[in-house]
């Protein structure tokens, strides 16, 4: 698990809603992601979960009310121990005392406390859903925005406004702690293979998973871009500004990649593994015989299609199977010059890379050259630095 809240402290605030039950798991995540976690309960919470469940989750005593060690200042004063606030779940009530800056429980105390500090505040809504639509529920969220609160979207199933997944949870809390350096700027990624059909049923494809795509992705999410993925595997994540678009072919992939770039961008991600080659689909079934001949056609490139409409930032991939280091820098190199690209990121993938959870790969700038090995949430997260720091 990548540590991506290492060195961080979270105070879990936590409500009396049913979700109550989920924040085990949580926090339990939260430090897996290298977080501390310090946890907070109002009276209503405590009828719902035990405190000792939390404090066995977390590996810190619970608050329960706030004493003469002035817990809320010391975690969410101005000079608080804490990096941030995240209530989890958050009732109705709880949200519509914190818009009107009444604080009567020690979950609401530390908000009241944090808001005055500007220590950041992730709000994860959880009630029925006639609640959530309430008018002055509502009004009562839009004013905990304005006040610069993030507000998790519920999961609405069953006439209920849900706890979310924890994963998004998770990714909420990274993003309102990672530096902005993307903040205002359009970020498309292209991500995973492409599929060609050769009649309804098969196709040509590739082993390419899709994850380094959409970890590169969501590490410019985090970092406040607003980012747009087209991809053929989607991960179905509902989070703001971060929006994927699903394709099939590599034609389909050209069509909605040049659709987005013409509508804004400021970065162009080409991490797909898009065919090389198309095809007549046939109409039908094609029948078993002892020997088949597929009439190929180039496939168009996707990043040179982009290249002739925009003069913008481009982060193009490059696949290669057994080369050496030599060899795999001079494609490289070669492709940054020939496709007119700031900055390039390649790998061998006959052993590992493609459809695998680790990586290796050579990134190339006009700044450095640099090998990067590990797990590719990891991996991503280094690339996006590089960019940072070299080309942004």
């Amino acid at each position: 698990m990548p540590k991506k809240l290492e060195g961080k402290k979270i105070v879990l605030g936590v409500t009396g809603s049913i979700a109550a039950v989920e924040t085990v798991k949580l926090a339990r995540e939260l430090r897996r992601r290298g977080a501390e976690v310090v946890a907070v309960m109002s009276k209503a919470a405590r009828k719902i979960i035990h405190p000792y469940s939390l404090e066995f989750a977390t590996q810190n005593k619970v608050i329960t009310e706030i004493t003469g060690k002035v817990e809320h200042v010391k975690y969410l004063g101005l000079e608080g121990e804490a990096d941030l606030y995240l209530i989890a779940p958050s009732t109705a009530n709880t949200i519509s005392k914190i818009a009107n800056g009444i604080d009567d429980t020690p979950v609401t105390t530390m908000a009241t406390t944090a808001l005055g500090s500007k220590k950041p505040i992730v709000v994860v809504p959880a009630m029925h859903a006639g609640m959530y639509e309430n008018k002055a529920i509502k009004e009562s969220l839009e004013r905990l925005e304005k006040f610069g609160v993030e507000i998790v979207s519920p999961k609405f199933e069953e006439n209920k406004a849900k706890f979310p997944d924890i994963e998004i949870i998770c990714l909420h809390v990274e993003r309102a702690l990672y530096p902005k350096e993307m903040e205002g700027k359009k970020v498309i990624v292209t991500s995973g293979p492409t599929y060609e059909q050769i009649d309804p049923i098969r196709f040509i494809s590739n082993k390419s998973s899709g994850i380094m795509g959409k970890e590169i992705a969501l590490e410019f999410w985090r970092r406040g871009a607003e980012v747009v993925v087209i991809t053929s595997k989607p991960s179905n994540l509902n989070l703001p500004k971060f929006e994927e678009i699903k394709i099939r072919s590599v034609k389909d992939m050209l069509e909605k990649t040049l659709n987005e770039v013409k509508n804004g961008c400021d970065l162009f991600v080409s991490t797909a593994a898009a065919s090389d080659f198309i095809l007549d689909m046939a109409e039908s079934k094609i029948k078993t015989t002892d020997e088949l001949i597929l009439k190929l056609r180039a496939a168009p490139k996707v990043l040179w299609e982009v290249r002739k409409i925009y003069k913008g930032k481009i982060m193009g991939f490059k696949a290669e199977t057994g080369v050496s280091d030599e060899e795999l820098y001079q494609i490289a190199h070669d492709k940054k010059i020939n496709d007119k690209i700031e900055m390039i990121v390649a790998n061998d993938v006959l052993e590992r890379g493609m459809g695998t959870l680790d990586t290796r790969v050579l990134v190339i700038t006009n700044r450095r050259t640099e090998w990067i090995e590990g797990i590719k949430p990891d991996v991503a997260e280094r690339v996006v630095r590089i960019y940072i720091e070299d080309v942004l």
